[in-house]
C-alpha cells in the first residue's frame, strides 16, 4: 500500500471521528445536566472537555501524518516559481 493510500485512509477514519466527536459533544450530553459530578466537575463540563480532546487530538495527528505535502520534500516552499 502506498504511502498516499495510508494518509487517505488515514484522513477517512480521522473525519469520521471527528464528525462523531462534533455530534456527540452537544448531542447527548444534554441528558448530563441533571446536577450529577464526576471528578468534581459537572458531568456536563467534563462531557464537553471529554469530545474537545478527542477533536484536539483528532486535529493533531492530521497534522502529523495526514496533512503533509510529499512533494515539497527536499524542495525550498518559501520560494514562489514563475
Amino acid at each position: 500500500m502506498s504511502q498516499h493510500a495510508e494518509r487517505s485512509k488515514l484522513g477517512t477514519i480521522l473525519t469520521i471521528v471527528f464528525i462523531v466527536a462534533l455530534l456527540m459533544g452537544p448531542g447527548p450530553g444534554v441528558m448530563l445536566v441533571r446536577g450529577t459530578t464526576f471528578l468534581g466537575f459537572p458531568a456536563i463540563y467534563a462531557w464537553g472537555l471529554l469530545w474537545y480532546a478527542v477533536e484536539v487530538a483528532v486535529v493533531v495527528i492530521a497534522f502529523c501524518c495526514v496533512w503533509t505535502d510529499d512533494d515539497a520534500e527536499g524542495a525550498d516552499t518559501d520560494s514562489v516559481s514563475a
